[in-house]
Parts: C-alpha cells; structure tokens; sequence
C-alpha cells in the first residue's frame, strides 16, 4: 500500500482559521439587541438551520465588550478546549458559556464560572465518550457580566478535531469531505468522490434536498487507532459507525477493496445520515430496521452478491418473510436459504420495488409523510393506492411469487433495535 503525508494544504487551512478566529468583532457597542432574544432558540432554529450558522453575534444590555485571542486546541484523542479574552466595562465577566456543533442537527454547551479579571477564559471538553478524529467544531461564546449584560460571539467555523499525531490525507469536493489515514491506497479517495458525485443528484431527488452540511467520510488503516477514539462503545469487534451528531461515517479498512468501500458502503452509510436528517433515528417507527437498512442498501452502486436475486429465489419458494404485518425481519437475521442479512435484501428490494414502479419521487412523498409524522402504513397506502395487504402481495409477485397467494413466512425479530451500523446519541446538555 502506498504511504500518504497530511497534505500541506490541511495546515494552511488551520493557520487560515486561527488568523480568522482572533479577529472575532473586538468591541461590540452597548445597545440593545436589534433580535430579541429567545429562550432555548437552539431548539426552534433547528428545523431550518444550515450553513453558515445563524442567529449568534447578538447582545442584551448596555455593555460594552472587547474581546480578543480566542482560540481553539484540539487534544485528540483527549478532547479539545477554547480560550478567550474577554472584558465588559460595565462588571467583571461572571459567566462564560462556549457552544460548539459538530453539524447543524446538535449542540453541546459547558459553561464557567472560573474567571479571573485579565486573564483567558478557558473552557476544555474531555473526551469521556466516542467521538472520532477530523469531525468539525464550530462554536460560539456567551458571555456575562456582574451587571447581567450579556453578549454571543458569531459562529467561529471550519475547526476540526484534528488527529496530529498520524498522518492523513484530507481531500474536499462539492459533495463530501474525505480523511484517508497513512496506509491506505489513494485510490480509496479518488473512488469515494467519484461515487458521491455519481448519486449526489439521487439524494437530492429521493430526499428532496442535500444535507445541511457537507458528510465525512475518516477511514482508519489501523484497527488500534479506530479503537483508540471509541471508548469501548458497542465492543472492540465493531468496524464501522456512522453518528448525526457528527456528520460521518468512520470505517477501519480490514479487507484492501477501495471501490468496494466508495461505492457500496460510503454510499449506504450516506443514505443513513439522509435518514436522520430528513426523518430522525427511529426510521419507519417499531424499530423497523429492515426499512431503515432496505433504504440504505438503495443507494448503493456496487453490491456484494446481487441482493435481488437472493431475495427472487426466497420468493419463489415460498420463502419470503412478512415485511409490514408486524415489525418485519431483523436486518442481519437469517433467512429460509440459510443467509444472514435478510432484513438487508427484503428491505432493499421493498424499496427498489417502490422505485421502479411508482417513481424515485414516491421516494420523497414516502419520506415527506413520514417526517410530517404520519403512520407508515398510511403512507404507503396514499402513495401505492393499495390496501397494505395488497402492498404486500404485489410486492412478492414483483419478486416472481406465486401469482395466487404467496406464501409469506413470519419471521422472529429481535426485541431491541442495534444495528450492525452502530450509533451513538450523546446526552450532553446543549445550549
């Protein structure tokens, strides 16, 4: 395998960042605020939050700030900090808030009230549970004085939590951000933007928009190193995981395969950042992750055996699992052949049925009325004009089933929902 250096442009970036970051608004004049402030409004301008960050560098009260030298410090795999200067000449500075967002869909906030008069505010987050190198931090400060005067930085953006201690390449395009750890062929990148290219105008039709921000993909040569960051989560065996909360799938590269990688796995891991956006982590309802994975899988460009084909020849046996008469089959469940991944296969042909016969815009409308918070089953009844029984039935006979009544076999589910793509929903308190 060949050996990669970070690319020099990465520094630069950072140098460019740092020098945009100390000339945050030094003085912000006294004077009210021309946008009233809103309790909790993190929550509220979520649903139409995008980049670049909104709704920061707003005041309440008489004061008169300076602020000077903030700074972020990434302490990978130990976490980060951010300091700052800062003065009101109506009180002492009494509380100083940082908020920071790895993507537009969660905050986290830490607070301090350990200040000393002329000296930096420093505020440092430990890494206490799993979060991967190279995701974003963007972040703001709030601060207030003795006097109640408060004043919110703009949003400091294009921070990362940066891994200096190995070496990677970073490489950026329209659709993704891509970090390869030294080791790993170049042709892992050159594959991924490819294929992010090649469906980029799929998402955006099945979904009806892009992500609100720009997805990373961080692939880890060391298995040592991808653990290293994950504290344990979900067990040492896991080589894959994918978070909203970060805006990424992180793989470990076991298997030397790139275009396999690019154009199956990033693509599905993609489809489920799109899921949590669109429609939030509980896709389908009743932990229905033949849905949720089915849908992933559609979105792939390169299979590893052809999905439909496995799934045919369960039809035409008779063997088929019922999908939406209970909670369908679990995604790595075996099937009647004596396979795993069934949930995967049927899920991902229910789709590619949908597809090839109502449209990839019956795609949207599905998605569109899941998120607006209808029932699955009336969903796809308003879309197909069928009874969901019949939903079914056409279904197996698109499959080759028998044209009478094909024979659909229960199927035992598990009665929790993990997933073979674990992941991880933090707890921090944002604000």
């Amino acid at each position: 395998m060949s050996k990669f250096a970070i690319i020099p442009a990465t520094l630069l970036i950072m140098i460019a960042l740092f020098l945009a970051v100390i000339h945050l608004p030094a003085t912000a004049q006294g004077s009210p605020t021309p946008t009233p402030y809103i309790e909790n409004w993190y929550l509220e301008a979520t649903d139409s939050w995008n980049l670049p960050y909104a709704i920061p560098g707003t005041e309440e009260g008489n004061a008169t700030w300076t602020l000077k030298q903030a700074e972020f410090s990434s302490r990978y795999p130990n976490g980060f900090s951010f300091s700052i200067n800062a003065s009101s000449d109506q009180g002492e500075v009494v509380l100083a808030s940082v908020i920071w967002s790895h993507t537009p869909n969660q905050l986290h906030r830490l607070e301090t009230t350990n200040i000393e008069a002329g000296q930096p505010i420093t505020i440092r987050w430990f890494a206490d549970e799993s979060l991967p190198p190279w995701v974003a931090v963007n972040y703001y400060w709030s601060l207030v004085d003795s006097a109640g005067n408060r004043y919110r930085t703009e949003w400091v953006l294009g921070n990362e939590y940066a891994d200096n201690a190995s070496s990677w390449t970073r490489k950026e395009s329209q659709d993704v951000i891509i970090f390869l750890q030294d080791g790993l062929p170049y042709d892992t990148i050159t594959y991924t933007l490819e294929a992010m290219e090649a469906q980029r105008e799929t998402y955006i039709e099945a979904w009806g928009g892009p992500l609100s921000y720009k997805p990373r993909v961080i692939l880890f040569a060391s298995s040592r190193d991808f653990q290293e960051w994950r504290r344990d989560f979900a067990g040492s065996g896991v080589i894959g995981q994918t978070a909203p909360e970060w805006g990424a799938t992180v793989q470990v590269i076991i298997e030397d395969d790139p275009f396999d990688l690019a154009y199956g796995t990033v693509l599905h891991e993609i489809g489920h950042l799109y899921q949590f956006e669109y429609i939030g982590t509980d896709f389908g309802g009743g932990g229905l992750n033949w849905l949720s994975e089915g849908n992933a899988t559609l979105f792939e460009l390169h299979q590893q055996y052809d999905y439909e084909q496995r799934v045919r020849s369960l039809a035409a046996n008779g063997e088929l699992p019922l999908l939406l008469q209970g909670s369908g089959p679990f995604a790595i469940a075996a099937g009647a052949d004596g396979r795993g991944r069934l949930g995967y296969d049927v899920g991902y042909t229910f789709w590619k049925w949908i597809v090839d016969t109502y449209g990839l815009s019956a795609h949207r409308t599905i998605i569109d009325g899941l998120r607006s918070g209808l029932d699955r089953d009336l969903v796809l009844e308003q879309v197909t004009g069928m009874p969901v029984n019949q939903i079914e039935q056409e279904w197996a006979r698109w499959l080759g089933a028998s044209s009478t009544a094909p024979t659909l076999v229960p199927t035992w589910t598990l009665p929790f929902r993990p997933s073979p793509t674990p992941f991880q929903f933090p707890t921090r308190d944002a604000g």
